[in-house]
């Protein structure tokens, strides 16, 4: 079933997506260049392929739209995606009018991390997405001007009247309804919770010194797809050093945050994390040499012999 909206999309104010594409096209000011025989939305497309992996494209014929269409082509049976949710998502564009592909994050295995919350957020995203649940393919068709604005997306090859084809796999999140709690477990440190009951800071006083070795602590068992080392992940994190009072790094109460394991974080993130299912709570103690090394992190005020712990909590992957 699709649902067609009728209200218009915000003019993009940033360039969200860019590619080394030329500009190319339909013309940018004559309607006269789309083919008569063009079919309008979905009737111009086939979409087939697995969730996860890049969509199979069939375009039937050029591709007409006048609103936004949207159709879930795969139902997933992950948790429902709110407005207030960072959701993780994969996707690909293609323009109706060139029928070719613009753009897929699949190809460098990069989705994208969208903030539902933010009031910017264009509509392509928001409508779409919001109401969809984690493992659904989604595929949105709309007028380029409506999405980019009367420029179209020259980095893309896109024109302003050209059609365009969004599909979208929805890889996370997958909310942890736990609660946190305050006093640690075997050797995990306390924590301190805020009004809102999110953590804000680690306590040590009185648990066990670090051994030296990664050691990991799984909270919260997720139902969620198993986590691989080459994953970008949706996670909320606070980072503290072994004895230290206060957190040098935290996302909690903000929209959670994208990571690569492959190369973007420290390496005992990439080995505690591997392995594990989306969904899960861990606390992680991370010694020297799988952190930040013996030149540790001036800018967090992490020595090249402290041991660093983690609460993460990881609510998607891709």
């Amino acid at each position: 079933m699709s649902r067609r909206l009728r209200r218009p999309l915000a003019v993009l104010a940033s360039v969200l997506l860019t590619t080394s594409l030329a500009a190319c096209g339909g013309d940018d000011s004559d309607d006269s260049t789309i083919n008569p025989d063009a079919k309008a939305g979905f009737d111009a497309v086939s979409i087939s392929g697995d969730f996860g992996s890049n969509p199979d494209v069939t375009w039937k014929a050029q591709m007409s739209t006048d609103e936004m269409d949207i159709k879930t082509l795969i139902e997933g049976d992950g948790p429902e995606v709110t407005a207030d949710d960072a959701v993780l998502v994969n996707f690909w564009i293609g323009n109706g009018f060139t029928e070719e592909q613009a753009f897929s994050s699949y190809d460098d295995n990069a989705p994208e991390s969208i903030d539902l919350s933010n009031k910017d957020i264009l509509p392509v995203f928001s409508d779409s997405l919001v109401g969809e649940t984690v493992g659904s393919r989604v595929a949105v068709t709309v007028n380029a001007e409506d999405v980019f604005g009367a420029a179209g997306n020259p980095s893309l090859g896109i024109a302003n009247k050209d059609s365009v084809l969004f599909v979208f796999d929805v890889m996370g999140p997958y909310p942890i309804d736990a609660p946190y709690v305050e006093k640690g477990v075997d050797w995990t440190p306390d924590l301190v919770l805020d009004a809102d009951g999110l953590p804000e800071a680690m306590r040590f006083m009185g648990r066990p010194k670090p051994t030296g070795e990664l050691q990991v602590a799984t909270l919260v068992e997720g139902d969620g797809p198993v986590i691989k080392k080459d994953d970008s992940i949706l996670a909320n994190y606070l980072g503290q050093a072994y004895a230290r009072p206060k957190p040098f790094d935290t996302n909690f109460g903000s929209p959670a945050t994208k990571f690569s394991l492959a190369g973007g974080v420290i390496e005992g993130w990439t080995k505690a994390l591997t392995g594990l299912t989306v969904g899960s709570r861990v606390m992680l103690a991370i010694p020297p040499e799988l952190g930040y090394g013996p030149e540790g992190n001036e800018g967090a005020k992490i020595k090249g012999t402290d041991t660093i712990y983690f609460l993460i909590d990881v609510l998607g992957a891709a």
